[in-house]
Order: structure tokens, then sequence, then C-alpha cells
């Protein structure tokens, strides 16, 4: 199917089903109408027939009572009537010579069999149009059935019909009728699939906003059988994914609490070491030692947290962290605007903006932070001035322990888990998080952070 086929391809249930629907009732209103057509013309085939049959018997007896000329000659006009022209003769109005076609032969078979007084008769059959006339173009009995029957006397009593000749017109009002049947028809149809098909959306838009960190809505078991099972379904996955991740939640906070209890009693008998250089090595172990378990913690949530979405200040949250790193003598720099109001957690966008901005300042020397308007979004855009990083690593670097050799070896510390943890955090907020690097050299990392409902004028402003 080419792309120009399946753009005009419906993509919905409802659009295909009503698809279906209309190909249906267009095929059933067409061979319908088609049988209504044909039974309607095969009556009134017949009855016309057997009407023609039956006044030619009645005329040719009533005119071969008359003894006279004259007299027959004016019963036959008298008898005539606007569907059947008689005329009396002393000659056959069929040519004795005109061609014998199909439909000759089954008109001439069919007055026999509905008038079988005309088969002991001597009786011609013609259509004009065949040349039983044998006239020209200009003839009055044109596109006319011809009958001619003979009297005991030899002379014709000579039948001209042009009814049985007149073609079937369309029936507009019917079909106006039955347009509007089919449309209607589809009205309603539509209307019943939207409402049948309305679990369905409700599935899908429970399966993209499911997320750890919000109470769980159970998903409304309604509708068609299948869906109904398929809701079922959704529910008991949702709550069997909300009962794994809290019992690994529960489970590492156990093992988080049994490895602190060892860490901070080596920390206590490290204080009783002489050798300050030694003292020192252990515990920067042991501070590494905790912050692998913060970390692995913190992505193990996943983004969720207890804390309560609210009205949030982006920049004032950005603004506290680069104060945090000025005060440490770190080169951190930071312009836009001043106000950027969001709908988030405080605590998980300061999380994912720390690890983002000291990310920058540990592998990029320095960092410059730009707050933006970006369309819907506000974008935070962390550029520094280190070695970038290869453009195969931009999406791998997001995946949970993955530390790159040039820039995060064992020197500078790290669990590979502070880009996991802030992307988590971005989607948690409808968010999202890319990398690039810059064409003069460093990294560019960008958070996206969707608008407060409220609409906020940006106002430039400087910092350092």
């Amino acid at each position: 199917m080419t792309n120009f086929a399946k753009r005009l391809w419906p993509d919905t249930v409802a659009s295909r089903a009503i698809l279906i629907l209309v190909a249906a009732l267009l095929a059933f209103h067409l061979l319908g109408y088609w049988a209504y057509r044909v039974g309607v013309e095969n009556l009134a085939t017949a009855g016309q027939d057997r009407g023609l049959a039956e006044r030619i018997v009645s005329i040719k007896r009533a005119i071969a009572s008359l003894p006279q000329a004259p007299e027959r000659d004016r019963v036959a006009h008298d008898l005539s009537s606007a569907s059947l022209e008689v005329h009396w003769s002393k000659v056959s109005l069929v040519l004795g010579t005109a061609p014998m076609t199909e439909r000759t032969r089954a008109m001439e078979a069919r007055l026999k069999e509905l008038a079988p007084e005309l088969a002991a008769e001597s009786f011609r059959v013609g259509f004009a149009d065949d040349g039983a006339l044998g006239a020209g173009e200009a003839n009055a009995y044109k596109h006319m059935m011809l009958v001619s029957v003979r009297l005991d006397d030899g002379s014709w009593v000579n039948f001209s019909s042009s009814a049985l000749g007149a073609s079937q017109r369309l029936d507009w009002g019917l079909t106006a009728i039955m347009i509007c049947f089919a449309v209607g028809i589809v009205v309603v149809a539509l209307l019943l699939l939207r409402w049948a098909t309305r679990p369905l959306r409700d599935l899908a838009l429970a399966a993209e906003r499911f997320s750890l960190d919000q109470a769980p809505q159970p998903l409304p078991e309604t509708g068609p059988v299948e869906v109904r099972r398929a809701a079922r379904a959704f529910n008991t996955m949702r709550e069997r994914i909300r009962s794994l991740v809290t019992e690994r939640m529960q489970a590492m906070a156990a093992v988080s609490h049994d490895l602190r209890t060892p860490i901070t009693r080596l920390r206590l008998r490290s204080e009783f070491l002489e050798d300050d250089a030694t003292r020192s090595l252990i515990d920067a172990d042991l501070g590494e030692m905790e912050a692998m378990i913060d970390s692995t913690l913190d992505y193990l949530r996943g983004g969720a947290s207890s804390e309560p979405l609210r009205a949030v200040d982006l920049a004032s949250v950005i603004e506290t962290i680069v104060d945090e790193h000025v005060d440490q003598g770190h080169s951190v720099s930071l312009v836009g605007l001043n106000s950027a109001p969001v709908q988030g957690r405080v605590l998980s966008l300061k999380r994912a903006a720390s690890n983002i901005i000291g990310n920058a300042v540990k592998y990029g020397e320095a960092a410059k932070v730009s707050i933006t308007d970006a369309g819907a979004n506000f974008a935070v855009l962390v550029e520094d001035e280190g070695p970038g990083i290869a453009e195969a690593d931009c999406e791998r670097v997001f995946h949970p322990f993955v530390r790159l050799e040039e820039s995060r070896g064992r020197q500078t510390g790290g669990s590979g888990l502070g880009l996991t943890i802030a992307l988590a955090i971005a989607r948690s907020h409808d968010g999202s998080i890319t990398l690039e690097n810059r064409p003069e050299g460093g990294l560019r990392v960008t958070l996206l952070l969707p608008k407060l409902a409220r609409t906020v004028q940006p106002a430039a402003d400087m910092r350092a």
C-alpha cells in the first residue's frame, strides 16, 4: 500500500467500521435496487403482455363479426387507444419477408402462451426497428411493436404498440428515500460505534497516563466482553507492576539500611587512624559507597515521589543550585528568564537539575545555564566546556550504570545513574532531556518542562 493510500485509509476502529458499514450498505442498496427494478419490470411486462394478448383477441373478434369494410375500419379506429393503435386493412402491416429476430420469436411465443386462440390463427409479429415495415427513417411506426392478425376473408387487423418499447426511467423519489435511509443508518452507527469504542479510548488514555507516583485509578471494566477483558488485564498488570516496584523498593531500603550500619562503624573506626592520608582515602571510599546507595535508590524509584504536585518556579530552583555551586568556587553562570512557573515537585526537580549541572561542572570544568521560553515549554540549557561525547553515546548515556570512559573514570566518581534519574524525573513531569555536542566544543544538555496553565511574560535577567 502506498503512502498516499495509507493516509486515506482510516486509522481508528470506528472509522474502519463505518467504512465497512458504508460499503455493505452501498452494495446492499445497489443489489436491492437492481432486484426491485428487475422484479417491477418483470411484473409490469407480464401484465402488459397479458393485457395486450387479451385486447388483440377481443378486438379481432369484434372486427371479424362485422360484414362491411367501412364498419370494420371505423370500429378498428374506435377501439384504438393511446398504447395500442388498431387498423383494418387488406394487407398485413408486418411484411411477410420481415426478418425473424430473437425478440420477435420470444414475443410470438409469449402471445401464443397468453392467448392460445392466436396459436390457431395466422398472425405476424415484428418490430419496426428490425425492418418489419420496410420503411425509411421517417416512418411513423418506428420503435414500435407490430402485430398483424389475418381474418377468415383474408383481410388483416393490424396492431401497433409503443408501450413495450418505452424505456424505464430512474425513480428519483425512491433513490432519494434510499439515500436518506443510508445516511440515517450511518449517523446512528457512528454514534453507537463511538459509544462502543469509548472504553478502548479510555484504556489507551489510562496506559499513556500510567505513572508509579500517582494514586491508582482503576479503569472501569465496561463495554463489550473483549474490552472488559482488556480493561481487567490492564488493571491487573498495573497492580502487579506497582507491587513489584514496591517490593523492590522495600528490599533495597532494607539492604541500604543494612549497608549503612557497617559503613557508619567503619567511618567511626577510621577516626582512630593516625595516618591522615589513609583516613582520607577510607572516608572517600565510604562516601562513594553511600552516594552509590542513594543513587541506586533514587533510580529504583523511577521518578516516583510522595511529594504532591504544585506550582513551582523553575527559575528559582535553578538559581538556588547555581548559587550553591558558585559558593563552592565553581565556574557557573545563569542567564535568561527570572520566572518560569511549572507544575511539579520541588525536591524532584531540584535533584534532576542538580544532576545535570553537577555533571557539567564535574566533567566540563565550567557551566553556563540559561532558561528560555520554548513555546509550550520552558527550556533549561546547560552548556559546558568539556570534551563532549560521541554521537552514538547520546542515547546510551541515559541507560542505568553507563559510565563513559572518556569522562567518567573512577577518579571522578559517579555511579552512572545521574542522567538516568534526571530523565526519569523529567518524564514524570511530562518533560524530556536531550544531549548534543556544541559546534565550538563541549556538551549542551536541554531540559524541557511544560509551562503552568497560566501564561507568564518572560523577562530577561543576567545573574552570575
